[in-house]
């Protein structure tokens, strides 16, 4: 229902008009006109000093609730141009305690500023708008640009991870790769995951947009890469219903507001930034060596001739030494058969694995007068990855500009383009097969070569026993994975400073996207080995994303009381079409593009669009600046649902009480005590555009040389939101003017989950898209910085916070138990009522049974041990063994400055979660799959002459189930990582300097963890399976200003 129809929300405008006319009357009666008021204007001047009376340049001056604002200059001094009589500044620079101050009409204003500025006394950015943080209803975190630079990854979320509290980050290796952004725990199970990003007032597109086919093709794409963290004046993450629900329908997982640079007025300030460094793994497998594989390979075989043709009587032939060394013979010829007789000696790791590089240059100049003031920038970053042939290239640049056109209008444009060509397979997936090379890498045995001077481009054939096509190196060596990704954001703005102060904003906004997607296996390795002479597909897609808002803002104190009343209206549409074909017999391999392919396999085209309405107001309220209300409402209308169900109305209720401006506080301990408390609603969608509704599809349909139809959705017109209901009481503080603290309780149940809900056969489909189910994610957030030495020369700030979270599924049809896969395995993760997202669904492993060396298992019945152990895995019976979640994760920062030095260290940390080590079920094997390598943990097997060891027996093509899932393979997935460090020297201002900084860095130093090759920061389901290994870094750099 929209939320003009709604009557809550009708009576919600009806009273804004009714609050609006009463408040012109008032200020026509007192003898005010419209005409005078709109061209009247006031100069406040003033300067800014220290507590030494040191002027203080840089100062940003901002009229508190408006676009207002200017900078003094290097005297300290500045002039603002006002309607206010009484207008509130707010002061903020770098290094000292923000200021909010009132000034009357014809006084200069003399403005002191106290050092070590409060994480919880400053401004921030807050949906549709800013605010001071103390009078901040929500819970909100902001972090300003010198913490987002301090990362060499491509996008600027991953310097996110342990600053900010309740929010984790989950990302790949790969230069340029998707990562995956949770804020407070986990929001769905179908629907959309990944918080919204908001970028200078507008709404990012987010989808992934890749269309292209093919395994191992690079179809995840991260919108962030595009933007240059260098720009980013500041990230801020709304997490509750107070500070998100403004946005309504697309707000459940959270909203991350991305505020760009702007100019300030002055002299024109050059910024110039070089730095380069190198990459390497952190983590890494502990496989075995060309003899141990040998060993293990030929007892393995010895085992399985005892199998096959004694009866299993391992005993008996152990012991029985002329017919023990017979089977060893055949092993040996056997082995020799398949690998020869010279010990290859190959490492694949080293082979696919490389030292990366990382590179980036950037310039960015800003400046302006009392008019006009404008920022613009250029970049171009190069990242080689450490797999081979993996890279990002990125060349962007940006153009900020604001204007005060008349003293009633305010104009202003962004402008930012990116280019970035990507070449890297698509590695992290549940894909592990002949077509992911760094799977086949990191499973090869050591005695398969990998380069043959007779073999194509010098490359060799793998063993008969494995893909003869499959060589990892063969295949992205000759082979081809690009994506090149064009990306177009702007927007525009009008800003009317009416009488009473009322103000009219409308924004115009663009989010256009252009992609180019090739995946390419040459003519011997790869899918296009073979029979198939080369195999190409590619892609062509766009999207465009246009948004318009439109915002009357109404701002007023009247003695003690306060008044911030919001009313506007937003409209969204997004079209995207694609193109995309792929086939066999390729003719050319320079010249890749549709024409060079001899015979088609599919071509295909795609258009996908939908669109957005919605309606919002807020108001606060404060009386006499320690008694906060806020409320909030919004009606979205998406085209995603049926026409019955496609309004979603959401709402936020909030309050605090600056206890520390009551008399009875000490003043001289107690320098802030807030406490605030929200309850409200946000809406979540599905990922499809059109998940309602019901379509055919020929895919697959073909009869002999005719096209075929059939459905290809079950239709649900009542489809409709998923709704989450949110509750989060706060308490910030700040004690002794050295400590700050906020504390956070959240409780976020999420009803109506989109879940793929079973359906009578006769409708001709097995499951449709219906909301049923409930969830929850509840927990604590706590965040603690203290200076802890303040000298004139050395200063030593400590930081540390963390997220206590729990998560829970309370409804579903039925319990998600996974099923059994040829290729994989069991999925080792089940979702059932009663227990959190990604617990594990395993077998309880009992060790090696000593008579016969098979894996032995407790027997488990409802989850529970009867008593009885077993050697039959199908019989064992399962339970659940935790889950991935960490209990408590967060991070602990120290900064130290000791004269023109500066050095910060931040660890990140996890407590509570499990890890699952899914590559065992092809690697750590017991033989399972002979051909492919293991781990050190298998070295030592079972045998009657070894009945104590805790590896079970080796048999070549074991099928006793023991690598399927069971807790031999669950890990306890603590972890403590040295996540950066950055030393820098800082020079001051020296001739045409203004000044510089020179730095060395590194993230991702140091990992401690139970689980070999595994960062619990990369993964959020918990489970191992050949992913690209994250990231090190270490570089150099210079930064100055001019």
């Amino acid at each position: 229902m929209p939320l003009s129809k709604s009557p809550m929300g009708l009576g919600y405008v009806l009273g804004l008009i009714i609050t609006l006319q009463l408040i012109n009357s008032r200020t026509l009666f007192a003898g005010v006109y419209p005409d005078q008021i709109l061209f009247k204007q006031i100069t406040i001047t003033g300067a800014v000093e220290d507590a030494k009376g040191k002027p203080i340049a840089h100062v940003t001056v901002v009229e508190a609730g408006t676009v207002n604002r200017t900078q003094t200059n290097q005297y300290g001094q500045f002039s603002l141009k006002t309607n206010n009589n009484t207008a509130t500044l707010q002061f903020s620079a770098v290094g000292f305690k923000n200021k909010l101050i009132q000034v009357n009409a014809g006084h200069k204003v003399l403005v002191t500023l106290e050092e070590e500025s409060s994480i919880i006394d400053e401004v921030v950015v807050t949906a549709y708008g800013s605010a001071n943080k103390r009078n901040f209803t929500g819970s909100l975190q902001e972090i300003k640009a010198d913490n987002l630079t301090k990362t060499s990854a491509a996008s600027f979320e991953n310097s996110l991870q342990g600053n900010v509290t309740g929010l984790h980050v989950y990302t790949t290796g790969q230069p340029g790769g998707k990562s995956s952004v949770q804020i407070r725990g986990m929001g769905s199970i179908n629907g959309i995951r990944e918080p919204l990003y908001v970028l200078d007032g507008v709404v990012m597109n987010s989808d992934n947009n890749s269309k292209i086919g093919g395994n191992g093709a690079v179809n995840q794409i991260n919108p962030l890469t595009s933007i240059n963290s260098n720009d980013i004046e500041s990230i801020t993450v709304l997490k509750d219903a107070a500070a998100a629900s403004l946005y309504g329908s697309r707000a459940a997982n959270g909203v991350i507001l991305i505020t760009t640079k702007k100019g300030r007025k002055g002299e024109t300030i050059l910024s110039v930034l070089s730095q380069g460094g190198i990459l390497s793994n952190l983590t890494k497998e502990k496989t075995i060596s060309n003899q141990d594989f040998k060993q293990l390979w030929q007892v393995g075989q010895v085992n399985q001739y005892i199998q096959n043709n004694e009866g299993s009587d391992y005993t008996r032939i152990y012991n029985d030494s002329q017919l023990l060394q017979h089977y060893q013979s055949l092993a040996q010829k056997d082995y020799s058969s398949v690998y020869g007789h010279d010990d290859a000696n190959s490492n694949w790791l080293d082979a696919i694995y490389r030292t990366g590089t990382t590179q980036q240059y950037s310039i960015a100049a800003s400046g302006g007068n009392e008019s006009t003031l404008f920022y613009a920038s250029g970049e171009y970053l190069k990242q080689n990855g450490t797999i081979i042939k993996s890279d990002l290239e990125r060349k962007s640049g940006r153009l900020n500009m604001e204007n005060r056109a008349k003293s009633w209008l305010n104009l202003g444009a962004n402008l930012s383009v990116a280019q970035s060509d990507r070449n890297s397979g698509q590695y992290d997936s549940e894909y592990v097969g002949g077509l992911n090379p760094l799977f086949m890498a990191r499973v090869l045995p050591q005695a398969a070569p990998i380069y043959d001077k007779n073999g194509y481009q010098g490359i060799a054939d793998l063993p008969n026993l494995i893909e003869k096509n499959a060589n990892p190196i063969g295949v992205i060596e000759v082979g081809k994975y690009e994506n090149k990704d064009l990306r177009l954001r702007g927007a525009a703005f009008a800003e009317l400073v009416l009488p009473y102060s009322i103000k009219f904003k409308s924004t115009l906004g663009i989010d256009h996207q252009s992609l180019e997607e090739t995946l390419y296996d040459n003519k011997v390795f790869g899918a296009g080995g073979g029979q198939w002479n080369g195999a190409l597909y590619v892609a062509q897609g766009q999207r465009s994303q246009l948004m318009t808002s439109n915002i009357l803002s109404y701002q007023n104190r009247i003695n003690k009381h306060s008044f911030d009343i919001l009313a506007g209206f937003e409209a969204e549409e997004s079209k995207m079409k694609s193109i995309n074909n792929s086939g066999y017999d390729i003719l050319d391999n320079e010249l890749l593009s549709s024409s060079s392919i001899g015979t088609l396999w599919s071509w295909n085209g795609q258009s996908d669009n939908y669109a957005l309405i919605s309606y919002f107001s807020r108001l606060n309220y404060n009386l006499s600046n320690k008694y906060f209300i806020s409320g909030s409402i919004r009606s979205d209308g998406s085209s995603r649902f049926g026409k019955d169900s496609r309004w979603g109305n959401f709402w936020s209720i909030s309050g605090a009480w600056l206890i520390s401006d009551e008399n009875f506080i000490n003043h001289n301990k107690i320098n802030l005590l807030k406490l605030r408390g929200s309850m409200g609603t946000n809406g979540n969608l599905p990922p499809a555009s059109y998940a309602s509704l019901g379509f055919f599809t020929t895919a697959g349909k073909a009869y002999a040389s005719e096209s075929g139809l059939s459905y290809g959705q079950l239709a649900n017109p009542n489809l409709s939101w998923e709704l989450s209901k949110n509750i989060d009481l706060g308490l910030d503080a700040r004690l002794f003017n050295t400590l700050d603290i906020t504390l956070d309780y959240f409780n976020k149940k999420t009803s109506n989950l989109l879940l793929n809900i079973p359906v009578s056969s006769t409708t001709g489909f097995t499951s449709q898209l219906q909301n049923y189910g409930e969830m929850k994610n509840w927990g604590w957030e706590f965040s603690m910085k203290y200076r802890v030495i303040d000298h004139k020369d050395l200063k030593w700030d400590t930081r540390i916070n963390g997220t206590i979270l729990h998560n829970e599924i309370t409804k579903l049809p039925s319990d998600l138990i996974p099923t059994y896969s040829s290729s994989n395995g069991q999925n080792p993760l089940i979702t059932k009522v009663g227990e959190s997202l990604n617990s594990f669904y395993l077998r309880d492993y009992a060790g090696v049974n000593h008579e016969n060396g098979l894996a032995s298992y407790h027997v488990l019945k409802d989850g529970r041990r009867t008593g009885e152990l077993t050697t039959n895995a199908e019989e064992a019976g399962f339970g659940i063994f935790g889950n991935a979640v960490q209990k408590v994760q967060g991070g602990f920062l120290n900064q130290f400055n000791f004269k023109k030095f500066s050095l910060d260290v931040l660890l990140n940390y996890g407590i509570g979660g499990k890890a699952y080590d899914w590559t065992a079920f092809k690697r750590d094997d017991d033989g399972f799959l002979p051909q492919f390598t293991s781990t050190k943990a298998q070295l030592n097997p079972w045998t009657p002459l070894n009945p104590d060891s805790k590896v079970p027996i080796r048999i070549n093509g074991n099928n006793t189930f023991s690598n399927d899932v069971s807790t031999r393979h669950l890990y306890n997935a603590d972890y403590l990582k040295v996540r950066n460090i950055r030393l820098s020297y800082h020079l001051d201002k020296f001739r045409f300097l203004q000044g510089a900084t020179c730095f060395i860095q590194g993230d991702n130093l140091l990992l401690w963890t139970k689980l070999d090759d595994f960062d619990p920061e990369a993964i959020t389901n918990g489970v191992n399976l050949f992913q690209t290994p994250t990231s090190r870094s270490v570089l150099i750099g210079v930064q100055f200003k001019l």
